[in-house]
Parts: C-alpha cells; sequence; structure tokens
C-alpha cells in the first residue's frame, strides 16, 4: 500500500506543479506579450480537478483528514480503536455512495467536452471513481487490521496508527 501511496503522492505533485507552470505561463503570456492562451484554462481545470482527487486518496492512505479530535482525546485509550474502525467505516460507506454516483455521472456526461481542447469531461470525471476505489480498498485493508488487533488482544487495545 506503501507503492501506491507513493504513486499517488507523485501524481499530486505532477498535477500541481502543471498547475502552477500553465498558470505561470497563462499570467506572464497574458499580462508580457499581450496575447490569451485560452486552452490553458482547461489544462489547469483538469489537472487541478485531478491533483484535489490524488491528494484526498493520499489523505486517506496516511489517516491525515480532519477528526473530531477532542472527542478522541477525552475516551478512554480503549475506545479509540472503536472510533477509528467508526471512521473507516463511515468513510467508506460515503465513498461507496459516490463511486456508484459517480459512474452514472461519468457517463451521463461522455458527451461534453472542454472548451478548446475537446478533451472528454467523462475522463476529468472519471478520476472520482478511480481514487475512490483506491480509498475504499485502503479502509477495508485498515478496517480489517484494526479488527485483528482488537481479535488478538482480546478485545482490549489501544489505538492502531495508518
Amino acid at each position: 500500500m506503501k507503492k501506491i501511496e507513493s504513486f499517488f503522492s507523485v501524481l499530486t505533485g505532477i498535477c500541481l506543479a502543471v498547475v502552477f507552470a500553465v498558470t505561470f505561463g497563462q499570467v506572464i503570456q497574458r499580462y508580457v506579450f499581450q496575447l490569451p492562451m485560452p486552452w490553458a484554462t482547461d489544462v489547469i481545470r483538469i489537472f487541478f480537478v485531478y491533483s484535489v482527487f490524488f491528494g484526498m486518496a493520499v489523505g486517506v492512505f496516511r489517516k491525515a483528514h480532519l477528526n473530531i479530535d477532542v472527542l478522541v482525546q477525552v475516551v478512554p485509550p480503549a475506545l479509540k480503536v472503536w472510533f477509528d474502525l467508526l471512521s473507516n467505516v463511515v468513510v467508506c460507506a460515503f465513498l461507496l455512495v459516490v463511486m456508484r454516483y459517480s459512474f452514472t455521472f461519468m457517463t451521463a456526461n461522455v458527451d461534453q467536452v472542454t472548451p478548446y481542447l475537446l478533451f472528454p469531461m467523462s475522463y476529468v470525471y472519471g478520476v472520482i471513481p478511480l481514487t475512490a476505489v483506491f480509498m475504499v480498498a485502503f479502509l477495508i485493508l485498515d478496517t480489517l487490521k484494526l479488527l485483528g488487533g482488537i481479535a488478538g488482544r482480546g478485545g482490549k487495545s489501544s489505538s492502531a496508527g495508518g
């Protein structure tokens, strides 16, 4: 799973670098040379969307998304693993719903293209189910690891890290 996390981290970095480079080039082209780059908005939009979803997957892999830390800090350590399990189940359920409707959304917009590049928007929307599949797989594996830790300790466990 670490290789997949690293792969998504690299993809996120590449996407953000493209967004930065094209935005910078667009600003220079427009204000120095007074020539617009209309295709740049398509590239920026596509790579920004991809960076968001790849970055979201990295956040799930690292368990770096927001938690209700105040609540977790006041419960006994034996209950923290149960909060991790609850969190995994809730996020997994949400991602399964997102995945289900993202396929419908992707296929419903198969004829839509970007204004200048004529790039199919279904390819842009395709990142949603792609990353959701990886996030659900990670959450299932993490949940199984947490359950194994609970079973191995006879129900008395502490929080298992990412």
